[in-house]
């Protein structure tokens, strides 16, 4: 939570970071997007803190990273992830778009179920339980690097399976 804080401390700059990388009107999405996969994988804040204060070089890369996997349209996964994470809907959500993004879901479970039963089952173990990667190698014995390795080629496979289909429904949700 004391990460959290210090972060927000410095909202308009990392705002303004992003929308340099070219994000536009997505550029206050992806800083929050910034906020939840840093509070999510950083366990100890001091590994991104420089003299109590964020260090801007780290946040600068994590921002850019966010933004280049947007701009390829590969933000379909921060679905996912944020899905799984926050599965609670709010009454101002509208029901139709709901049923467009459990749909949606769903279409990606079942591509997920098409992949190599290996890739499947470490893209199931990270996206229905909360464990981290360096949870699941401690639980697993795989290595940190197989399981990295193995997350990337599902997520891609996803994406690349997907893609069409995801562009359709985000025209679908905005109207």
């Amino acid at each position: 939570m004391i990460l959290l804080k210090l972060l927000a401390n410095h909202h308009k700059e990392w705002v303004k970071m992003a929308y340099s990388f070219g994000a536009g009107d997505f550029a206050e999405d992806i800083v929050q997007e910034m906020y939840i996969r840093l509070n999510k994988y950083v366990d100890d804040p001091e590994r991104i803190l420089y003299n109590g204060e964020p260090n801007k070089l780290f946040v600068w890369v994590t921002l850019r990273n966010l933004v280049r996997k947007w701009q390829r349209g590969t933000d379909l996964v921060m679905y996912v992830d944020s899905y799984h994470e926050h599965n609670d809907y709010s009454e101002s959500i509208d029901r139709d778009d709901d049923e467009l993004f459990e749909d949606f879901i769903d279409r990606v479970w079942d591509c997920a179920k098409e992949m190599y039963w290996f890739d499947y089952k470490m893209f199931e173990l990270y996206h229905t339980t909360d464990m981290s990667m360096r949870d699941i190698e401690k639980e697993t014995t795989i290595s940190l690097r197989t399981i990295f390795t193995t997350l990337n080629k599902a997520k891609e496979y996803v994406r690349e399976n997907l893609y069409e289909e995801y562009q359709e429904y985000r025209k679908e949700i905005q109207g």
